[in-house]
């Protein structure tokens, strides 16, 4: 008896690096894959940019499903908040504060990644500022990873510092980058 059906091909992995694919590691192209076909984990890369007039904007990188989405805005500061690092802490609070609208499905976790080293230090605030515009960023950063925890009891979100290793070839980092730098240039 002949059975019935269709033979179709595996599809190949998509090719994030282009001609830098054979440097990268394949624990690097593993963790990046894993990132990218989860149906567990929603990965967001925020990342805050800042041209030479000023003008700051926030990119993310929404990464879940075998899907990757962009998104950026401006960020709107004061004469004293005019410092990177004000644009990059806005980021993960406007993450923190639209995951579910940028990003539906069943996801149990909501994973953040920022550029900032010291993102725990913030968020535990063993580390503070002195510039007050900071300082009050601080405290909503602060105030809306606790709401969004409470607002989503379901879903484990987690902020967390990418190290080097993880920053060096990460095309969905440098799609969070390059989201931000297209609206201030």
């Amino acid at each position: 008896m002949k059975q019935k059906g269709t033979n179709k091909p595996v599809p190949a992995l998509p090719d994030f690096w282009g001609k830098s694919k054979e440097i990268i590691e394949k624990e690097h192209k593993d963790w990046i894959y894993n990132q990218y076909f989860s149906r567990e984990v929603l990965t967001i890369y925020c990342d805050g940019s800042m041209n030479e007039q000023k003008k700051m904007a926030a990119g993310f990188c929404y990464v879940y499903n075998g899907t990757v989405t962009k998104k950026y805005h401006l960020v709107s500061k004061t004469r004293d908040c005019s410092i990177p690092v004000f644009a990059e802490i806005i980021a993960i609070i406007s993450a923190l504060k639209k995951f579910r609208q940028n990003v539906r499905g069943n996801y149990s976790s909501v994973r953040i990644f920022s550029d900032l080293d010291y993102i725990d230090n913030i968020l535990t605030q063993s580390s503070t500022f002195k510039n007050t515009c900071l300082k009050k960023v601080q405290k909503e950063l602060i105030l809306t990873f606790e709401q969004s925890s409470l607002k989503y009891p379901n879903i484990n979100i987690d902020i967390s510092p990418l190290t080097r290793r993880q920053k060096r070839h990460n095309p969905f980092l440098k799609a969070a980058h390059n989201a931000a730098r297209e609206l201030i240039t």
